[in-house]
């Protein structure tokens, strides 16, 4: 087994150096360019053995950092308002100052800063311009971050969030103060560009979609037409039998306007012969002249107000609505041409009572020519 050992090893020493040996043959050929002679021959330069090695990672520009511009010998925020820091010694400015401070120090300084820059006055804590400056502090950091923390996600949703706020209020500030957007914008370095209009491609599918929702919603319109035609017509039937005398009291109320004396009507009494426009026909206690109207007022002014609504055209009811007959008496008032007040009405229908609502009838009879 020695034996065999050794014979082993020593096989494989010579096959390295023949191998060893050709190699070298093979580079002395390629520099002497050959030739048996050497004179002829043109000198090659070796070519180098090529070497695998690793790559340096190139590493890319980091930009200059918000917070560079911070001197030092700057005191935090902490100590800035305090007296007796400005005198220490130098051991202890050192401490604290920026020399020394932390990170989030160093960003609350700049914040108050850029805060100094766009506020409007000493006190102002809560604009939408000083709002606008912590959140530009906030969005530099998070850039700063991210930069050398690419897969930092956590972070980089913080900085879109503080960058859509950012946005919705310098849009807000360019709505309503377009110097103050301009002078935040200028102070900040921030630059406000508008979205891009939105794109879609026209596709196959995409129009004929859109073309069936233009046509169902041209057909909803039509049909709400009609419907509003149709009951426009209906309203108008319904009304016109019940304004038919409203319009002959406009249409007379405009002869009395134009002639002071209407002449009598046959079967009229002489009460209802000389009707003056801007004033009543009749007195307050001028029962005497329809004795009808006047009992049945005594004896039940509800159904006297029921009757003389429902002929002056109303509902029914009117009488009995609270508020309902002072209403009617300033409608009545206005389509004489009676002077007066709504104060006036209001307080002759819940004083006097039911010898206003005789007058009203009796004044209605008169001018329609039924007395």
């Amino acid at each position: 087994m020695a034996l065999r050992t050794l014979f082993r090893c020593s096989s494989l020493v010579v096959r390295e150096f023949g191998a060893l040996s050709k190699r070298t043959q093979k580079w002395t050929s390629a520099v002497t360019g050959g030739t048996s002679g050497g004179s002829h021959g043109v000198l090659i330069a070796p070519v180098p053995p090529v070497r695998h090695y690793a790559r340096a990672l190139r590493r890319k520009a980091v930009p200059e950092s918000q917070l560079s511009d911070l001197q030092p010998s700057l005191l935090r925020m902490d100590y800035a308002a305090v007296p007796a820091a400005q005198t220490t010694d130098d051991l202890v400015r050192r401490l604290i100052s920026l020399e020394l401070a932390c990170h989030s120090d160093k960003l609350r300084l700049k914040k108050e800063q850029l805060v100094q820059k766009v506020r409007r006055d000493e006190n102002d804590r809560s604009s939408v311009e000083v709002k606008v400056a912590v959140l530009t502090a906030r969005i530099r950091n998070f850039k700063e971050h991210l930069q050398k923390h690419h897969k930092d996600k956590a972070n980089k949703r913080h900085m879109l969030l503080a960058v859509d706020q950012r946005k919705k209020l310098l849009k807000r500030l360019r709505l309503v103060n377009h110097e103050a957007f301009q002078r935040v914008c200028t102070l900040l370095d921030i630059s406000y560009s508008f979205p891009p209009e939105y794109y879609r491609p026209a596709t196959r599918r995409w129009l004929a979609k859109k073309a069936l929702c233009m046509k169902v919603y041209q057909e909803v319109q039509k049909h709400k037409a009609d419907l509003r035609l149709k009951l426009r017509k209906e309203v108008l039937s319904s009304s016109s039998s019940s304004s038919s005398s409203h319009v002959f009291r406009l249409q007379l109320s405009e002869v009395n306007m134009s002639n002071p004396v209407v002449s009598q009507q046959p079967g009229a009494s002489s009460y209802g012969t000389n009707v003056q426009t801007g004033a009543w026909s009749s007195g307050l206690c001028s029962c005497f002249n329809d004795m009808p109207i006047c009992c049945l007022g005594c004896l039940c002014p509800l159904a006297l107000g029921c009757y003389t609504g429902h002929h002056y055209g109303e509902a029914f009811c009117l009488g009995i609505v609270p508020g309902g007959m002072t209403a009617m008496r300033t409608h009545m008032r206005l389509t004489y041409g009676i002077q007066g007040s709504i104060l006036n009405d209001a307080l002759m229908t819940s004083c006097c009572g039911w010898l206003e609502v005789c007058r009203m009838a009796r004044e209605m009879r008169s001018r329609n020519g039924d007395v």
